[in-house]
C-alpha cells in the first residue's frame, strides 16, 4: 500500500491518509491505521526537504540536528525551525496525525438497517450543509439536532483517492471525544426508543 509515493504535495498526502479510514470513521484493520500515519510521516518528510534551503541560511549547525525526523517528534519549541510557509500543513498534519491515533480499529461488520437509514440520513445532511455553506474540508459543523440532543459535532474533510475520486469523509464527535458514527446513531437510537415509552 505505498501508493503515498505518487503523492506530490502535502495535501496529496492528506487526502491518501483519510482515504485509509472507513466511511464510520474507523479503522477497518491497524494496518489501515499504521498506513495512515505513514503518509501523514511522508507529508512531513516533504516539508522537511523543502525546509532544506530554509534550514541552511537561517538556522545553527546544532538547530539543523534539532529538526525532527518524523511527524511524531513535533513540539511547540520546533516551529521556530521550520519557515512559516510550512507552519500550517505541520499543523495540519499533526492534529490529524493525533486523530487517527485516537482512532479506533473496528473491523467491518452487518449493519442494522434502521440504524444504516439513520446514518445514511446523517451523512448526506452533513453532505448538503457542506455544499450549502461551502465550508472547508476542515471546519467542524454542529448537528446534534440530527443526533436527538446528543452533543455531537462533525468535522468532514474533502478527500480525492488514487483513483481521482472526490468524496467526503466525516470524523464524528461525541462531547468533544472523538466516537464512531456507528455508536453514536446506536446510542440516539437508544436514546429515541426510551424516549418513546
Amino acid at each position: 500500500m505505498t501508493t503515498y509515493l505518487k503523492a506530490k504535495t502535502v495535501q496529496d498526502h492528506i487526502n491518501m491518509a483519510l482515504s485509509c479510514v472507513q466511511e464510520d470513521g474507523t479503522f477497518a484493520a491497524k494496518a489501515h491505521q499504521k498506513e495512515a500515519m505513514s503518509i501523514l510521516n511522508a507529508g512531513f518528510s516533504m516539508i522537511r526537504e523543502n525546509n532544506f534551503r530554509f534550514s541552511i541560511d537561517n538556522l545553527s549547525r546544532e538547530d539543523c540536528w534539532a529538526i525532527p525526523f518524523d511527524l511524531h517528534q513535533i513540539r511547540d519549541k520546533h516551529f521556530r525551525l521550520f519557515d512559516e510557509i510550512h507552519h500550517a500543513d505541520i499543523k495540519t498534519l499533526a492534529a490529524l496525525r493525533a486523530d487517527f491515533k485516537a482512532i479506533p480499529v473496528v473491523k467491518p461488520q452487518p449493519k442494522n438497517d434502521r440504524v444504516s437509514e439513520k446514518q445514511a440520513q446523517v451523512t448526506e445532511t452533513v453532505v448538503d450543509m457542506i455544499k450549502r455553506r461551502t465550508a472547508q474540508y476542515h471546519e467542524a459543523v454542529e448537528l446534534g439536532r440530527l443526533f436527538g440532543g446528543l452533543p455531537v459535532s462533525v468535522t468532514p474533510h474533502l478527500v480525492t483517492n488514487e483513483h481521482n475520486t472526490t468524496f467526503t469523509r466525516c470524523f464524528y464527535y461525541l462531547a468533544g471525544k472523538f466516537t464512531p458514527l456507528s455508536v453514536i446513531m446506536a446510542a440516539a437510537d437508544k436514546l429515541a426508543s426510551e424516549q418513546a415509552k
